[in-house]
């Protein structure tokens, strides 16, 4: 009878181990939550507010549709707080739950805008055509808001003849790093350099 006891205690102890061992897998290193739902340029953007890093192989997840298919969901963490995850434009106008981060969300993926968003931003360069003054040659619009160091080529309307150059997208004003100021103040593209900088 102690035999059997000790053998049933040392299952028991066995099967504890286990269920502790399943409990304990891995997961993602820190919280998640859903803070938004939004439709992009191709498809829903769902942002995660998150605390701790994600491994890449952290950074995926599912979109089942109700009553539907299931989906990749394609994630980027954009600073230590905040994740953004993509998936296809078919999941558009329907409810959703979203598998992210070891948790699960039940959410509604609107639909594609009737009218793709544009962004737009003026373009400030200079060239020995305007005196090298700083001179706003129009604006760059595009689908997706620009972030600080994007680069962009554009079409310099030289009178001689017109060529391509780039400018770089900057949050402020760069004249605080020009002797020369440029007549805007706020989110533009400019050329990373000032007039009196010789080429």
């Amino acid at each position: 009878m102690k035999k059997y006891l000790v053998t049933i205690l040392v299952l028991l102890s066995m099967l504890i181990v286990q269920v502790g061992m399943v409990a304990a897998a891995p997961m993602a290193s820190g919280t998640v939550s859903l803070v938004s739902v939004s439709h992009g340029f191709k498809g829903p953007i769902f942002t995660f507010a998150v605390s701790g890093d994600f491994s890449k192989k952290e950074l995926k997840g599912t979109v089942h549709v109700q009553g539907g298919a299931d989906y990749g969901l394609y994630c980027a963490q954009k600073n230590d707080t905040t994740v953004t995850c993509t998936t296809s434009d078919k999941v558009s106008g329907v409810n959703v739950s979203v598998t992210f981060g070891g948790s699960t969300f039940w959410t509604y993926a609107p639909e594609a805008p009737s009218e793709p968003i544009q962004y737009c931003y003026s373009i400030w360069d200079w060239w020995y055509f305007t005196d090298n003054q700083w001179t706003d040659f129009g604006s760059h619009c595009q689908d997706t808001p620009a972030e600080q160091g994007d680069i962009i080529i554009y079409e310099v309307p030289d009178p001689a003849g017109s060529f391509e150059s780039w400018t770089q997208f900057y949050e402020e004003n760069v004249s605080d790093y020009c002797p020369s100021s440029v007549p805007y103040n706020g989110p533009a593209y400019y050329f990373p350099g000032c007039p009196e900088t010789p080429f």
